[in-house]
């Protein structure tokens, strides 16, 4: 039977930040404007959002130390828990006391870079790039020694992030084989208004293609999935088919052209719901 290509929706999820608006880093690709779509763990409306909805994104800033501090926020993150949502949360570096705390996700969006420079020049942490992998492996183990229901590790890489060029996503990928994903998720730099990157080009379809290609070739047992942080436009459009063409296994929040290519041939293709990660 041949594979069936996931096509993700994304309007089932709600961005929560347990920061709110802060951050202490404002990294050049973000400048805290993407805080600004996401709702406060602290609003007091915030069960209203999930009438409709089933999963939440708990996200955030960063502090200095590249942690998104999910965990001074664990007992409204807990509530929402108790309300049978799905939960996907991107905590960048965990401090190790904190490990068990995860356990309250379904799974763990982590963003892999592959050089120092990325970690200081666009994300100003003042933090080695091996103490942060040394985490990740250590978490791996942790939760490889859980028996009980726990998170997924889904990495994530942003192709072009070092100011557009060629960003050492192949060395990203090298330690991502480390941990051994289910998935990965290709997301793409995005030129964003009122950041440090506002009027980068845009990255060539060339240069994902071939990012798609080396992980495809290293993670051979992990899925590939294009997420939905990718620029909009003409590009987009490009992009979803060429790497439909190469044989993704899955596409976030697709343009219409490709679902309505797709439609004609309904038993090739699966729509779902929700965070990429979690399906």
């Amino acid at each position: 039977m041949e594979k069936k290509i996931k096509l993700i929706s994304t309007k089932s999820v709600v961005s929560v930040s347990v920061t709110g608006s802060y951050c202490e880093l404002s990294c050049k690709h973000c400048n805290k404007k993407y805080l600004d779509s996401m709702i406060d763990i602290k609003d007091e409306n915030l069960t209203k959002f999930f009438k409709t909805k089933d999963t939440a994104l708990i996200s955030g800033g960063s502090l200095k130390n590249g942690s998104v501090p999910f965990y001074l926020e664990y007992e409204r993150i807990k509530k929402l828990k108790e309300k049978n949502l799905y939960l996907n949360a991107h905590t960048g570096y965990i401090p190790s006391k904190q490990f068990e705390k995860t356990l309250i996700f379904d799974t763990i969006s982590l963003d892999i870079v592959g050089s120092d420079k990325i970690l200081k020049q666009v994300y100003n942490l003042k933090v080695d790039l091996k103490e942060l992998q040394e985490n990740i492996l250590i978490y791996n183990e942790f939760l490889q020694k859980i028996k009980v229901k726990k998170p997924d590790i889904t990495p994530h890489i942003t192709i072009g992030i070092y100011y557009g060029k060629d960003s050492y996503e192949e060395d990203a990928i090298d330690f991502i084989s480390k941990i051994s994903p289910e998935k990965l998720v290709l997301n793409v730099l995005i030129p964003t208004k009122n950041t440090y990157f506002e009027k980068i080009k845009e990255i060539e379809i060339r240069r994902i293609l071939e990012v798609y290609d080396y992980a495809k070739k290293k993670l051979e047992k992990s899925s590939i999935y294009l997420g939905c942080m990718r620029p909009f436009g003409k590009n987009r459009e490009e992009l979803d088919f060429a790497i439909f063409e190469k044989g993704i296994d899955a596409i976030v929040n697709p343009s219409s052209k490709l679902v309505g290519l797709l439609e004609k041939n309904p038993e090739n293709f699966i729509k779902l719901n929700g965070c990429c990660a979690l399906l």
